[in-house]
């Protein structure tokens, strides 16, 4: 999705598929949510973020004909005030249960509106929408961050939090539980799903191939894929790494069981992605791309003379000591016991974590499908900036202020920032109780970052 913080944000799933409490038939979290509870999220949505105020009356008049007011028109006005308070407001999009509906929240950098949204599942209507009061923001502190933490922790979050400013360490907090089924807590070695993390290690691997003199930036795909559309003729290196290519964000099909795991091979994804209309004429606008990411990574299969992931490990992971890193279906020899479980939406395996994934699918290459940990992280960006690897022209990327968010639907979210000051900043987490305060905590977190 678009980005969340003003700089780095990369991926942040729309949740959809979150059981229904109360009075209401309750979903596990691998079920479909009932029919029309799914239609409904959608239609709420469109109605709130559609491009025109015209959309309220015919949601009124399909969804809401059970709500009894005698005055129709100060309901489409309450539904318009909600409208216009959550206008712009779709970088973020998420859905979460709640008694008798759902809460749905829309944000955009610093801002963020939830409206509960009341169900009757039973007549298929929804009794009520309501812009819920917005939270107090999290002011954070050196002196109250282990405080806040431990009180997180309290409320069902779990994970793991690093702090170091002005270069010297001022935080190492694991909290909550890796395993609650084991009954193993999270550690600083736990080893957790990362997301959209492996973007970094595509960017390393292709300005290395760059340094090397395998590929210029300026190359058109043209030179690398045979048959691509006229459209996408003009996409280069440069434009998939900076989002302007034009490709859509993810090129998954309804067909496919999961957007991460269905395993699709590289032919698969790179004929997907050709396949797919542009968001705009490549070079003229910017917006994220995983896709971009997945054909790097084919780019790399086919001019390294090595799979993706053996580019890695040779040229990256293994120098830099990485040894509780790799890619989902593999455990590395590690045992269950030393990774940490995601707390879903989505449950995939038992447990739930990322050598039960299965084997690494192209659906994910290049912008996610790998574990890791602290160390090992911390360990690679270290290792690019040493100049062992990469010149100081092809590091430099890796030598700027930076704020990522990077996550995935089985339950598992990653937050680091790094500035030239020597401040360093991960937080990753495998539980999240409340998508509501984990927002309230990114915030906080971003503004701590940054003082």
């Amino acid at each position: 999705m678009n980005k969340l913080f003003s700089y780095g944000k990369r991926i942040q799933l729309v949740l959809f598929t979150l059981a229904i409490c109360g009075s209401m038939n309750v979903a596990t979290a691998q079920q479909e949510p009932p029919p029309f509870v799914k239609e409904t999220v959608r239609a709420v949505e469109n109605m709130l973020i559609g491009e025109s105020d015209a959309m309220i009356e015919p949601f009124v008049t399909k969804y809401m004909t059970a709500v009894k007011t005698t005055d129709k028109t100060s309901l489409l006005n309450r539904l318009l005030n909600i409208r216009n308070e959550v206008k712009g407001l779709q970088d973020e999009i998420s859905v979460e249960p709640a008694v008798n509906g759902f809460r749905l929240t829309l944000a955009a950098y610093s801002v963020e509106r939830t409206i509960y949204v009341q169900l009757d599942e039973q007549n298929k209507q929804v009794t009520d929408i309501q812009l819920e009061k917005q939270a107090e923001p999290l002011i954070l502190s050196n002196e109250n961050i282990k405080a806040t933490f431990d009180k997180l922790e309290a409320e069902g979050f779990a994970g793991l939090l690093y702090i170091k400013k002005n270069g010297k360490l001022l935080l190492q907090h694991p909290f909550g539980m890796a395993n609650e089924q084991l009954k193993t807590k999270n550690t600083v070695n736990t080893i957790f799903g990362i997301g959209s993390r492996p973007i970094d290690f595509t960017i390393a691997a292709i300005h290395l191939l760059d340094q090397q003199g395998k590929l210029k930036l300026s190359d058109p795909i043209s030179k690398y894929f045979e048959q691509v559309p006229a459209d996408k003729q003009i996409i280069t290196i440069q434009y998939l790494l900076t989002g302007q290519s034009g490709l859509p964000d993810f090129f998954h099909t309804a067909e496919d069981w999961d957007p991460d795991l269905q395993w699709i091979d590289r032919e698969t994804a790179v004929n997907r992605m050709m396949k797919q209309t542009l968001l705009f004429a490549p070079g003229t606008s910017r917006e994220h791309s995983h896709g971009a990411f997945g054909l790097l990574a084919a780019l790399i299969d086919k001019i390294s003379g090595m799979s993706y992931y053996e580019f890695l490990r040779t040229n990256f992971l293994d120098p830099a000591g990485m040894k509780r890193t790799g890619e989902y279906g593999e455990t590395r020899g590690l045992a269950i016991t030393e990774f940490a479980a995601g707390g879903g939406p989505n449950f995939v395996g038992l447990p739930n974590i990322p050598p039960n994934w299965f084997k690494k699918s192209w659906l994910v290459k290049g912008s996610g499908g790998m574990f890791s940990t602290l160390t090992d992280l911390q360990q690679f960006y270290t290792y690019v900036r040493s100049g062992k690897v990469l010149d100081a022209e092809h590091s430099v990327v890796f030598r700027k202020n930076v704020m990522n968010l990077d996550g995935s639907d089985r339950g598992f979210e990653l937050f680091s920032a790094a500035n030239t000051k020597g401040d360093d900043m991960y937080l990753f987490l495998n539980k999240i109780s409340n998508r509501s305060r984990f927002r309230q905590v990114l915030r906080a977190l971003e503004k701590f970052a940054q003082q």
